[in-house]
């Protein structure tokens, strides 16, 4: 009897292996070989589940974002969380989430010359965006205070805060460690009035 494989299951598997290699050795040092190996897999079993490299890694840089935006829709899920509490999803606070925004660090100069991934950073940027801005509009409503009117350009601002932090604690992991992280985040949204 033939051997029943789950290829939706064996897909992620290897954007995890992907995820992880571009993660430890940086995109441009990637191989199909490291990924290959790190999914306990062939390198021909992952070409019958992608059609080159560059497919293996946007499905790595997809399930990076994927993980962010599932902590923040589990964070938005609870009943007594702040709006603090889903941005702060996005900083590199955790392995998990080190390890997602290093390969979103990763792939963001290679947008700068590559239109393909160019389109995906914005598309995931306009994901972020909505997200911030409904998180943020929800807040609002919690503190029976009116959304401002320039709410986008606060998002905006918001996002390049965070931005800032990743950057910083990616590149000088040791002196901008989760405490660190988290205070600038929280100073940043108190001296915003959030």
């Amino acid at each position: 009897m033939p051997k029943i494989v789950n290829h939706k299951k064996r897909r992620t598997t290897i954007a995890q292996a992907a995820v992880e290699v571009i993660a430890e050795q940086g995109l441009e040092s990637t191989k199909l070989l490291d990924i290959a190996g790190f999914a306990g897999m062939t390198t021909g079993a992952i070409t019958h589940y992608f059609s080159d490299k560059d497919a293996v890694l946007m499905a790595a840089l997809e399930m990076a974002y994927d993980m962010m935006f599932a902590n923040m829709d589990q964070v938005s899920s609870a009943s007594d969380h702040t709006f603090y509490d889903i941005v702060v999803q996005a900083l590199p606070i955790t392995q998990e989430s080190r390890t997602a925004m290093t390969v979103w660090m990763a792939f963001y100069s290679r947008s700068l010359v590559e239109p393909e991934v160019s389109c995906h950073q914005i598309a995931t940027h306009a994901r972020w965006h909505s997200k911030v801005k409904l998180e943020l509009v929800r807040h609002y409503q919690r503190v029976e205070m009116s959304a401002p009117e320039d709410i986008d350009d606060v998002c905006e601002g918001i996002t390049a805060q965070v931005n800032g932090l990743i950057i910083r604690s990616l590149t000088e992991e040791a002196d901008w460690p989760e405490t660190r992280q988290r205070k600038l985040l929280k100073t940043y949204l108190t001296l915003l009035g959030i």
